[in-house]
């Protein structure tokens, strides 16, 4: 298993007319934190594993909202990774506001394709050679 927790700052224009952080934001929120995670985990970055051919579109997006976020609140997004990525790679994400209140739960899956097939693929090996090490 990996975890990996990245901080955003609620910026005005992701509000709505209440003050309070517009649902389609979550969305953002969740690939800033899976891109920090994805590097962290593997060493790499998506553009370089883009370059090396494979690219990793979103299958599913689920998200519950708990608690609302507000403008100018930093939130601390948790990415955690349970199972050793294949084909699929599934990220879940827990929300929490400065008083380190569950705001927000969400899940992604995203599978890895092969940009000239645009056909389900394994990891790049340059991937799954650093990710291994969390899931023994």
């Amino acid at each position: 298993m990996f975890e990996y927790e990245s901080k955003v700052r609620v910026r005005y224009i992701e509000t709505d007319q209440m003050g309070i952080v517009h649902h389609a934001n979550y969305a953002q929120y969740y690939e800033l934190a899976r891109t920090e995670c994805f590097e962290a985990c593997s060493g790499m970055s998506y553009a370089t594993m883009e370059e090396e051919g494979v690219m990793l579109p979103i299958l599913e997006l689920q998200s519950k909202y708990l608690k609302p976020a507000y403008y100018n609140q930093v939130l601390t997004i948790k990415s955690i990774v349970k199972t050793l990525p294949s084909v699929r790679l599934n990220v879940e994400y827990e929300i929490y506001n400065e008083a380190n209140e569950l705001i927000n739960t969400g899940k992604t899956t995203l599978v890895f394709v092969n940009k000239e097939t645009r056909r389900p693929c394994q990891p790049p090996e340059s991937f799954m050679k650093n990710v291994r090490q969390y899931f023994e």
